[in-house]
């Protein structure tokens, strides 16, 4: 070619790339009678940098969210994930710092805003601080990870709990002013994780999984007991289809004192797991059930398009204290308009700290609670 003549190719693309999103929402609680109409406000503000020169790699992301009243009208500011990696040969990568779990689907076993309840139980979309390799890529695909510490906790108003100023949920210390009171002082340790994934078939349309999860427990005592996990899945898409089925078990070992309880409940049979400012209890053991199907609507309607309509259903069995399950199933659909993203979730459930009025959260609730609630989230986001 002559010179001065630039194939498209040829082009570099620059390893920085700065950007972020704000978005908004409208929610409607059914068992919010205060709020009969609902409410609109702020939910985040976010700004990323992510760096890939093809070799080293990295991504960070710092968050800052804003309440209404109605979702409790408070504030909080959080690093959501920042690590450094590099990019082998072969394409397997090494990550360290503040980095995603590789437990389960990924990157996400939901589709809808609100995501499943393994979210709120502290098994998807995580982010510990450690060290991960992912293999090349290929039809079979595993995943390495280990993590001394959570992600720590940020800042947030004073009607917030201290050490729940994060995103991930994790095991934290309770909060007596904005918490339960149970003097549970616990904090995740040594987390190992690994991941291997099967691809059968041509063009990666089906994913067939396999996860486990070790780690300590360590409490306000400095005694060490174990929580473990493991999951099974599968994810395929069928033409405009896609499918997700996920099995997980979780035991997590503890050593709390009789008085470390509310309501008298067995101190050891729920831990308190905390993020987005406020903890809440998980008992100690469980099963986690998730069965979603999505469908992917070509073409456009004006200026809008990638339509995608989609059903999550998630269920938490709790195999402790005869406490009831919890449920969420999350109808919506989901479609853009240039650098807008709109959500618009129906999610229907029971003994959720999000779907229902149950203090217990994820652990023992409340027989007169028993019902199931609803949660209309409408939303809008600006990705830039």
């Amino acid at each position: 070619m002559g010179a001065g003549v630039c194939r498209a190719d040829d082009v570099v693309k620059p390893a920085w790339k700065l950007g972020g999103a704000i978005r908004f929402n409208y929610v409607h609680k059914s068992w919010q009678d205060e709020y009969p109409r609902g409410f609109v406000g702020l939910d985040t503000a976010r700004l990323n940098l992510d760096y890939d020169d093809g070799r080293l790699l990295g991504a960070a992301e710092y968050r800052y969210n804003r309440f209404p009243q109605g979702q409790g009208g408070y504030w909080q500011h959080f690093l959501h994930h920042g690590w450094a990696g590099v990019r082998f040969a072969d394409r397997g990568t090494l990550h360290i710092g503040l980095d995603k779990v590789p437990f389960g689907i990924l990157p996400f076993a939901s589709n809808n805003f609100y995501q499943s309840i393994a979210f709120y139980a502290g098994f998807e979309d995580k982010y510990d601080l450690g060290v991960a390799y992912a293999s090349r890529p290929g039809p079979v695909e595993w995943q390495l990870g280990f993590y001394p510490r959570d992600g720590g906790s940020y800042g947030g108003g004073a009607n917030t709990a201290r050490a729940s100023n994060r995103y991930s949920y994790n095991i934290v210390a309770d909060d007596d002013a904005h918490g339960f009171g149970t003097g549970q002082r616990d904090r995740e340790r040594n987390t190992l994780v690994a991941r291997l994934t099967w691809h059968p078939g041509p063009a990666g349309q089906h994913e067939l999984g396999a996860s486990g999860l070790t780690g300590a427990i360590r409490n306000g005592a400095g005694i060490d007991t174990r929580r473990n996990a493991v999951a099974l899945h599968y994810a395929g898409t069928f033409g405009p289809v896609k499918a997700m089925l996920q099995t997980s078990r979780y035991h997590y070992g503890t050593r709390h004192d009789a008085t470390q309880t509310y309501d008298g409940l067995d101190a050891n049979s729920f831990v308190m797991l905390g993020a987005f400012g406020f903890p809440y209890p998980l008992a100690t053991q469980g099963s986690i059930h998730i069965a979603n199907l999505a469908y992917d609507i070509g073409g456009k309607l004006g200026p809008l398009g990638g339509f995608k309509l989609y059903n999550d259903y998630s269920i938490l069995r709790k195999h402790v204290g005869s406490y009831r399950a919890s449920v969420q199933n999350v109808t919506g659909m989901t479609f853009s308009s240039g650098k807008w993203v709109f959500y618009a979730d129906f999610m229907l459930g029971k003994h959720h700290p999000y779907l229902s009025p149950d203090a217990g959260g994820l652990a023992a609730t409340a027989a007169q609670h028993d019902g199931f609630t609803r949660r209309i989230n409408l939303q809008a986001g600006y990705y830039f």
